[in-house]
């Protein structure tokens, strides 16, 4: 079969260490791969009607062909299905089915099912493999990357999990194309978020090709998902359980997650991380660490991809109150990601006094 994968970015973590292989047009030749490494394995694909209508047949039809034994574990679409409950039907399936530790969780699309999956392979019989094959662009810049699996719980996002790595990373790009116009501007976000804490290349990137990148170039589009995998495995590489500069990865996401559980829902996932990288940007302006022109460029550049800028729905009080419960606050402060200048980001703690005024002062402005 023609080898479709064009670029692999390996992760290195010793005994944990897998690759990320990215192409274009590639799921007809999944079944090799899985061989490779899972020979005689039997495969159970996680996924979500939507995802499967699209891409199932493409699969089933390569597994097949390398006669490789799978069943079908279908769970809601959306953010609910990252839930405990949804985990409890899936392990029933599992052991209904007879699968054992020698077996195979392959999550098949977006972020929602690859942190539900990968949490029920780090759990079911103490830990099975599990591969990713992420058909979203924030999947497939982010999610699927590093080993954060989790579910929700009702007071707060992500919740319960595990560092748990995935055996290999499955990327196709070619999946993007029929991904709904919103969803690929919420994976910009976190492309957005990585050029900010990065810096050149990628920013100059996202800036001068909008257009093709827009327009799914997929070409383009494998270099984009290049660039973001790499820049997030070298983080993982050095700090593979968030003690450290994987903090860095939460540009953002302080205020996103808080966005996401006090609205429920009702922003996206990229499009609340969006407007928390533009308050992480004022925060550190109003610390003297950024210039107004480079919050003006986190406007420029996130308004640019069809995010929002601001917030509506909740109060600063509320949000603070979320945050309050947010695994990354310690010691009476909030500890926030910014950027003492772009592509240098930095962890400050914030007085919850200072936050309150500063996030009532953003969410104002228009």
């Amino acid at each position: 079969m023609l080898n479709l994968i064009k670029q692999i970015v390996e992760v290195s973590l010793g005994e944990r260490s897998y690759p990320i292989y990215i192409g274009e047009s590639m799921l007809y030749g999944f079944a090799d791969k899985f061989r490779e490494r899972f020979n005689g394995a039997k495969a159970a694909i996680i996924t979500n009607p939507t995802v499967w209508d699209l891409y199932g047949s493409q699969l089933t039809e390569s597994l097949t062909a390398g006669a490789v034994d799978y069943e079908l574990i279908l769970v809601p679409d959306g953010e609910n299905a990252k839930s405990l409950g949804v985990a409890e039907r899936i392990y029933g399936d599992l052991i209904q089915k007879g699968f054992e530790r020698k077996d195979v969780v392959i999550a098949l699309g977006g972020g929602v099912v690859g942190d539900l999956a990968g949490f029920v392979a780090a759990t079911y019989e103490r830990g099975v493999p599990f591969i990713q094959i992420p058909t979203t662009l924030l999947a497939q810049v982010d999610s699927s990357v590093g080993g954060k699996v989790a579910v929700n719980h009702g007071l707060g996002k992500n919740m319960i999990g595990a560092f748990y790595q995935p055996a290999f990373v499955y990327i196709d790009v070619s999946t993007l194309n029929t991904l709904p116009d919103q969803e690929f501007a919420g994976g910009m976000a976190e492309v957005i978020k990585y050029a900010f804490i990065k810096g050149e290349p990628l920013l100059s990137l996202i800036q001068e090709k909008k257009r093709a990148i827009l327009g799914k170039e997929t070409g383009l589009l494998s270099e984009v998902v290049r660039i973001c995998c790499s820049i997030k495995g070298e983080i993982v590489e050095k700090d593979e359980r968030d003690v450290g500069v994987r903090a860095y990865l939460n540009y953002g996401h302080t205020l996103g997650h808080a966005i996401e559980s006090t609205t429920k829902y009702d922003y996206t996932h990229g499009q609340a991380v969006a407007v928390g990288m533009v308050f992480a940007a004022r925060l550190s302006q109003r610390l003297g660490l950024l210039g107004e022109d480079a919050v003006e460029l986190h406007r420029r550049v996130i308004a640019a991809y069809g995010l929002p800028t601001t917030a509506s729905g909740a109060s600063a009080v509320e949000l603070v109150r979320v945050m309050e419960r947010d695994k990354k606050r310690a010691g009476g402060g909030h500890f926030f990601v910014l950027l003492d200048g772009i592509g240098n980001p930095v962890v400050r703690k914030i007085d919850e006094d200072m936050l309150v005024s500063v996030l009532s002062e953003f969410l104002r402005e228009v």
